[in-house]
């Protein structure tokens, strides 16, 4: 006991250290406000997916990526080495990153029910102990996962098949048409059964033997955390060497060697499905979201009496203009803070590469798919969506920097993947939010959310009500402002990477 005590403090100490509670502390105030906002009848029917979909996941990947980052800097050996042992090590880590979770999810409940004081204490447990149990699932399952990973690439490829079947399988069971009591064989379906009753006044709440049999796949779940793969080899630090001015970079023969890095980096590191499953993401998504719309949007409609379709331009922004952007950006910028992590960038000193081309490499590859995938996604995404139509240039264009401005900022702030992921985290909350502001605010105040460079994409969104500004308009002032808004950060990243 007294070993899991003391490694929960040194988890907390970590995770404080690398801006993950501060994180969670920013989230838990966003949606809290967020539900605030709300109709207090609608709230609850909101919070119940982000508290499932959102905060009962924050701490899925962090687990995850703390556990690559430490094989790779050598402390994981370590541990190993300690008397801790490693079930007791991924008990402390899901521990703590279960209690931020539940700090999110404790201020977000009380929005949520703000028009029903009297149930707050009746809904509190079941709310809580399903956003706990869910947390612990998909946090033990991430770790698993990466326990038999050797680096990031891997992990990112076997993480939907883990993952996805924990979250579409509940929500399926408890939002959607079908509540086949088989489906609490996944056991998340019990989490999120009990995180909607709570909301709903203790309706429909899972059988004891469903809750009894996800307690008994979470106390096994650090069991499962074995290490499985083999650490790569410790780095070197080679002597800083600069390129003489003048000197054109080359590589063999007379290509220029980013294109011989970039040759070898896309489709010479054995990373050819990872790239393949992500070039295939914005098409999967799309057309996803174009078969799903429109028996979701009868379901709200029946369930709830409201209507999604007027508000599908919103919903285009938040989840194919910029989420598609965000995962390319998302994906180069965890490429480089791993790179910056194994020594890749070390070695770049002394090779015809230099960083300044390196990270304008990244940035670029970033915006080029982002620009690709944008122009299949969008016509993919059905009429019912906004899609189908003559493909709206501006907004694909201004969406598509908003890719390497994540990796500028990530390689600005993160000195490693998990202050990386810190970092997209909470870009990721501004990506998603952003579009739902200048949606809902009224012109033209909505143009004061423009101070934020994603939102400029949205208002160049056939739907939305930019005022004055047509979509061409909005395509200059946004490259402009988004410009000034990336040119500090490429400054910061270039300098943080030639000095790590």
């Amino acid at each position: 006991m007294n070993r899991l005590l003391a490694a929960a403090a040194l988890e907390a100490r970590l995770q404080a250290g690398y801006g993950i509670a501060a994180v969670a502390a920013a989230l838990g105030a966003v949606w809290t406000l967020t539900l605030v906002a709300l109709p207090a009848g609608a709230a609850d029917e909101v919070a119940a997916h982000l508290l499932f979909l959102d905060t009962a996941g924050f701490g899925a990947l962090f687990g995850a990526f703390l556990l690559l980052f430490e094989r790779v800097e050598g402390s994981r050996r370590a541990l190993e080495a300690s008397p801790l042992r490693p079930a007791e090590g991924a008990a402390a880590r899901i521990a703590t990153l279960t209690a931020l979770a539940l700090l999110i999810a404790l201020p977000m409940a009380v929005a949520a029910l703000r028009d029903r004081p009297a149930d707050l204490v009746a809904a509190l447990p079941p709310v809580l102990g399903g956003v706990a149990l869910t947390s612990a699932l998909l946090t033990a399952a991430c770790l698993a996962a990466g326990a038999r990973s050797p680096d990031l690439p891997r992990f990112l490829l076997v993480l939907p098949p883990v993952v996805a079947p924990l979250v579409l399988v509940p929500l399926v069971h408890v939002f959607g048409p079908s509540g086949h009591p088989l489906l609490y064989a996944v056991p998340t379906t019990a989490g999120a059964e009990l995180i909607r009753s709570g909301l709903a006044g203790g309706a429909g709440s899972p059988p004891p033997a469903a809750v009894v049999y996800a307690l008994g796949w979470a106390v096994l779940g650090p069991l499962l955390v074995r290490p499985g793969a083999e650490a790569p080899p410790e780095r070197t630090r080679p002597a800083r060497v600069r390129p003489r001015p003048g000197v054109r970079a080359v590589g063999r023969g007379r290509t220029p060697a980013i294109v011989r890095f970039a040759r070898t980096d896309l489709f010479g590191t054995g990373r050819d499905p990872l790239l393949l499953l992500l070039l295939c993401s914005p098409a999967l998504l799309a057309v996803g979201l174009r078969l799903l719309f429109p028996p979701v949007s009868g379901f709200v409609m029946d369930a709830f009496g409201f209507d999604l379709r007027p508000h599908a331009p919103a919903l285009v922004a938040a989840l194919v203009l910029l989420h598609v952007p965000m995962m390319f950006g998302l994906v180069q910028g965890l490429r480089a803070a791993e790179e910056l992590d194994g020594g890749v960038l070390l070695v770049l000193r002394v090779s015809p590469v230099s960083v300044p081309a390196y990270l304008a490499y990244r940035m670029a590859l970033a915006g080029a798919a982002s620009l690709a995938g944008l122009a299949v996604a969008l016509p993919l995404s059905g009429p019912s969506l906004g899609g189908g139509g003559p493909l709206p240039v501006a907004a694909v264009l201004l969406a598509s920097l908003q890719a390497p401005l994540l990796v500028a900022l990530m390689a600005a702030f993160a000195a490693n993947t998990v202050e990386a992921l810190v970092a997209a985290k909470a870009v990721g909350a501004v990506l998603v939010l952003s579009p739902v502001l200048a949606w809902a605010a009224p012109s033209p105040w909505n143009l004061a959310a423009a101070v934020l460079p994603p939102v400029w994409a949205a208002l160049a969104l056939p739907g939305y009500d930019a005022g004055p500004l047509t979509p061409w308009w909005c395509l200059p002032l946004g490259i402009a402002w988004t410009a000034a808004a990336g040119w500090p950060l490429v400054r910061r990243a270039r300098r943080r990477l030639e000095n790590a």
